[in-house]
């Protein structure tokens, strides 16, 4: 070799069975063979012993493409064998009706309109050209799913069995003419990857069978660039590039030339490095190996989230093998980035960052597989953007080269992962992990934006296996980081970051701890609102950087109608479906966007309160939210503020979200979000800081507010400059409230408009000390219990307040002041038994209790203090009328769509009957709001527009306190197969 102001190196490699297709685009000749296949189901696996890899196969199929997407497969029904075993054999009683072969739908996953897992076998002829004789010809399969193995005139050529990397077959030297080639590939259970992986189960991804990518052959010269990678070294302004050259004649003698070229790219890099030339010999059998540094000089432009900037690489190879000349060229492209540790944080080329993460669970409703193509990607990262997110964690997958390649051109992090949800204990599953993790580090390496790699989620496993895997990927590559498996013990000390819930018991990074959530678990519900918490004491503990896990997960109602006509491929949503005919049945379809739009707005306050309090923690490495985007699978949860198809839900702007998630976000740290007009109001205003350079707060301003916009006080905080950090305190503000005309609704707002940067928060200010509460009038009878004495009042024309105790009413219901985390888990052990409240803030009800038309944080001693009360269901004997609508109505789990109530009011007979299953009675020296509600309702009894005019039956009062029927169990919810948080 004899390159320039360079000592390379040459080494040799044993000659692999198959080469592995890079994401280098080889400048090779191709022949595309996607189109028409032929084409035979194997479910008996009989294709092997039968020798069908000799014979016709009947049926025809179309590739790139699935199986069960074009009509192959069964029809699933009730004693359909699921990877994930999730359907029960005894399914909920309000699920009976769907549960026959006429009329099968589920709540697990998105349900296919086919189903198979098993062998396949794919065929079709291929005409190599006169031209490609002497070539050597590779067969590339993008996306197979899972094992191929593969035949050429009936010749067994190998087989692979990568979910993540291109499946290449080396097929020798091939004639020219016409060749049969057949294809098995196999997608059922080749290695225990866990039951609910979304690599492999019906999950979200799904259990698919087929080829979606690239199907083509490629011919090149003798002489070959079979691998390019490529690792960039931002402080030392170059690159180390790593070739493997490959030859048909691996002993013959020959010379070779190289020119390597990059080229700055789009447009906003202009940057042109000098080409580099180097020459060599090639290595006597196996491959040669090429080593060298390629300088790119003062003028590189560094990639990351805000500047993603480019390279591409060109590679020109030729010279001359026992006498014949050959050349070959190939091109990649790369960016110049460095992401570190850096203490207990990260940075991104020595500038710190934190992760505003996205748990992406591979949610693909049209096709069950990922986008093959580029735009397609576009559209989910600029989603990403829009809500202030610059970073995936590839929950138990990996996705395709299109995502890694959007990633680059829009600058966000990625954190693919290798593709399990399982306990990792056996050799079958060391051997796959290792090898296809190794897979995905050669096959998107060259991609800046793959910054992390993880093994898997939860779970556990063997620490020695672990460790030896960390150990061996900072051997192939340290260019990036790496963790083992989220949110799981047993993970080994060599680990460059964690993603977990808490690092200890009771030391929690995000307001959830402990599985399933139950209302104890949560910070939400154990403290009341306020603007304060952070993370610190984990951080403090924590002996290399945190990553929130799977934070935020709070569902909203989903949007039914606007949804369904959206999955137009075959997986349905049937537990869409499902919902329709339940609210239909109980007279609430027409409610949905209501439903969607309160349990919407509260699903908001909720996240950014958790997204807050990650930015008020200093120290944090990020969060992974859970997340961006619905998921469809796991009993489904409606989590996102976008749908599963990436589209934004009607009640979220997300300009509004980038306000307190961003790379900059201003805060405001209070101690509680419910005063009195005692208390003197204070917060402490901070800033949260990640962009690039310093952050100039000369203009920062606090104001405080009515709902009406009069301004009570304004405030101009220290001028300052900060570097990247978060909880950076600004300056505090005071304000006393014993002048505040309460009860009133104020805000706080704060903004810097140089920096475009604002946030606001509202606050409740309530009247005196709080304990002011107003006796029930001597002419209401006031009761607890349904009973004769009730009755009776009622039938003689009387008003009657009927306040049942928590534990009296029919179905034993846990409250409801946060919506369902993760998915509904109903009855007992849920963190909630509703997706927030329904109510007209207008009503006369609330004409002393300033309240918006759902929840928000005023509402949360109320919402920790009741018990739902169920007015419909599907056991329910005796319903309240379909046309009736509460006062304050539950918004129950979109999987079994009762009619809730927390205040109702009705004609029994000739009376009038008020039913409030809030508790009003007992400590309210402490409990200000709900002592405001108690005489606002109160003043409502007394009023004349407390006139009810629905008519309701004494056997359907009655009813909401049968316990005979309640349920413990979880509704819909497999219990055995609970996730493993």
């Amino acid at each position: 070799m004899k390159p320039t102001n360079l000592r390379p190196i040459v080494g040799i490699l044993g000659m692999n069975a198959f080469a592995w297709l890079m994401q280098t685009h080889c400048e090779a000749a191709r022949l595309d063979l996607s189109g028409s296949w032929h084409f035979r189901l194997d479910p008996g696996n009989a294709g092997m012993v039968e020798g069908w890899y000799n014979q016709p196969l009947p049926q025809r199929i179309h590739l790139p493409g699935c199986l069960q997407e074009q009509g192959y497969g069964a029809v699933p029904g009730p004693d359909t064998p699921w990877w994930s075993k999730k359907q029960p054999a005894q399914p909920a009683p309000w699920l009976r009706e769907y549960n026959t072969p006429d009329n099968f739908q589920t709540q697990h996953f998105l349900l296919p309109e086919r189903h198979y897992i098993g062998a396949a076998w794919y065929g079709r002829t291929a005409t190599i050209p006169d031209d490609w004789k002497g070539k050597r010809i590779t067969l590339c399969l993008e996306r197979c799913h899972w094992e191929s193995r593969l035949w050429v005139d009936g010749r067994p050529m190998g087989q692979c069995n990568s979910l993540a990397a291109p499946h290449v077959y080396d097929l020798g030297d091939i004639a020219p003419g016409e060749h049969r080639l057949t294809l098995r590939i196999d997608n059922s259970e080749i290695v225990d990857l866990g039951r609910m992986a979304h690599s492999v189960s019906e999950q979200t991804a799904g259990t698919w069978n087929g080829i979606v990518g690239e199907i083509a052959l490629r011919a090149t010269d003798a002489v070959w660039i079979d691998h390019v990678q490529i690792f960039p070294n931002a402080a030392a302004k170059s690159v180390r590039m790593r070739m493997e050259l490959g030859a048909l004649d691996a002993a013959g003698a020959g010379t070779w030339k190289l020119v390597a070229e990059a080229e700055g790219g789009p447009a906003e890099n202009r940057h042109n490095p000098a080409p580099f030339r180097l020459e060599g010999t090639l290595a006597a059998g196996g491959k040669t190996v090429v080593d060298f540094d390629y300088p790119l000089g003062d003028g590189m432009r560094l990639w990351d989230e805000f500047d993603p900037h480019l390279y591409g690489m060109r590679f020109n190879l030729e010279g001359r093998q026992a006498g014949h000349p050959f050349s070959a060229s190939t091109s990649t492209s790369f960016g110049m980035r460095d992401f570190s540790v850096e203490g207990s944080q990260f940075a991104i080329n020595g500038t710190t960052t934190f992760l505003r993460g996205n748990t992406d669970c591979a949610v693909m409703p049209k096709t069950g597989y990922a986008p093959m193509d580029v735009e397609s990607w576009r559209k989910v990262w600029s989603a990403y953007k829009a809500f202030g997110l610059n970073m995936a964690r590839f929950h138990s997958w990996c996705p395709p080269e299109a995502a890694f390649q959007a990633a680059d051109e829009m600058g966000i992090y990625l954190a693919p992962e290798v593709g399990e949800w399982a306990k990792v204990e056996t050799e079958a599953q060391f051997s796959f992990l290792q090898a296809e993790s190794e897979r995905i580090l050669r096959q998107f390496g060259n991609h800046p934006s793959f910054v992390m790699l993880g093994l898997g989620n939860e779970s556990g496993g063997d620490r020695r296996f672990f460790s030896e895997l960390v150990s061996r990927w900072k051997k192939v590559d340290a260019t990036r980081l790496y963790t083992i498996k989220a949110n799981s013990g047993g993970n080994p000390t060599n680990m460059d970051y964690q993603v977990v819930r808490a690092v200890d018991k009771g030391v929690t990074i995000r307001y959830q701890d402990g599985w399933p959530p139950k209302p104890e678990n949560s910070d939400f519900i154990t403290l009341a609102p306020q603007t304060s918490i952070d993370w610190r004491a984990a951080v403090q503990r924590g002996k290399t950087p945190l990553v929130q896990h799977e934070s935020a997960q709070f569902c909203a109602y989903p949007d039914i109608m606007g949804e369904m006509p959206k999955y137009t491929g075959y997986l349905k949503p049937s537990y869409l479906k499902i919902a329709q005919d339940q609210l239909r049945a109980r007279g609430m379809l027409h409610q949905v966007p209501d439903f969607v739009e309160a349990s919407g707005k509260w699903q908001l306050e909720l996240t950014r309160e958790e997204f807050e309090a990650a930015f008020r923690t200093p120290g944090l490495a990020g969060f992974n939210w859970l997340s961006l985007a619905d998921f469809t699978g796991q009993d489904s949860a409606p989590v996102g503020f976008t749908d599963a198809f990436y589209d934004p839900k009607p009640y979220v702007d997300p300009a509004q979200v980038r306000r307190w998630n961003g790379s900059s976000v201003l805060l405001a740290r209070m101690d509680k979000r419910a005063w009195v007009q005692s208390d003197r109001f204070e917060a402490r205003i901070e800033a949260s800081h990640y962009g690039k350079g310093a952050l100039d707060l000369g203009d920062v301003t606090a104001t405080l507010r009515t709902a009406d916009g009069e301004v009570l006080k304004s405030w101009t905080l220290p001028e300052t400059v900060i570097g990247q950090g978060s909880a950076q305190v600004l300056g505090t503000v005071s304000f006393p409230l014993e002048k505040v005309a309460a009860p009133l609704r104020l805000n706080l707002l704060v903004e810097s408009p140089q920096n475009q940067l604002s946030n606001d928060w509202n606050l409740w200010v309530y009247p005196g000390d709080g304990t002011k509460v107003s006796a029930f009038p001597a002419n209401v009878h006031l009761a607890h219990r349904w009973d004769e004495a009730v009755l009776q009042k009622l039938q003689q024309g009387g008003t009657v307040l009927l306040l049942p105790k928590i534990g009296t009413l029919k179905g034993n219901l846990p409250i409801c002041f946060t919506t369902f985390y993760w998915t509904s888990f109903g009855t007992e052990g849920g963190q909630s038994s509703a997706c927030g409240i329904l109510l007209d803030g207008r009503h006369p009800l609330f004409k002393s209790f300033p309240t918006e038309n759902h929840a928000n944080w005023q509402w949360w001693d109320l919402l920790v203090n009741c018990q739902p009360m169920i007015l419909d269901s599907y056991d329910t004997a005796h319903p309240w009328p379909k046309s009736f609508q509460p006062l304050v109505q539950p918004i129950d789990t979109w999987k079994i769509n009762r009619k809730l109530a927390l205040v109702a009011e009705a004609k029994v007979g000739q009376g009038k009957l008020l039913i409030c299953s809030i508790d009003l009675e007992t400590g309210l020296d402490e409990r200000p709001a709900t002592c405001q509600f108690r005489n606002s309702l109160i003043a409502y009894l007394q009023s004349g527009a407390f006139n009810p005019t629905t008519e309701v039956g004494a056997e359907a009062v009655a009813e909401l306190f049968d316990l005979a029927d309640s349920h413990s169990e979880a509704p819909g919810v497999d219990m055995d197969n609970l996730p493993t948080e």
